[in-house]
């Protein structure tokens, strides 16, 4: 996770991790697609691009998808 303008931002696994209750990486990289979810691309210390999204975007969705009358119920 780094801080970018005081926004904690991090790659799919570690938003995942943070929000914990049953998210996972594959969730945040479809927010990103489908809900609008802010992505910025970055290469690592070792040239590698990595993908970053802000964690309280991330956080908004999740809570928005968890609460949502619509679809499957989540566990967790």
């Amino acid at each position: 996770m780094i801080n970018l303008d005081g926004v904690r931002w991090g790659t799919a696994a570690e938003i995942a991790e943070q929000l914990g209750h049953g998210a996972n990486p594959t969730a945040v990289r479809s927010w990103a697609a489908r809900d609008g979810l802010s992505s910025v691309r970055i290469r690592d210390a070792a040239g590698r691009p990595q993908v970053l999204y802000p964690l309280p975007e991330a956080a908004r969705i999740d809570a928005a998808k968890r609460y949502s009358k619509r679809g499957r119920r989540r566990t967790g």
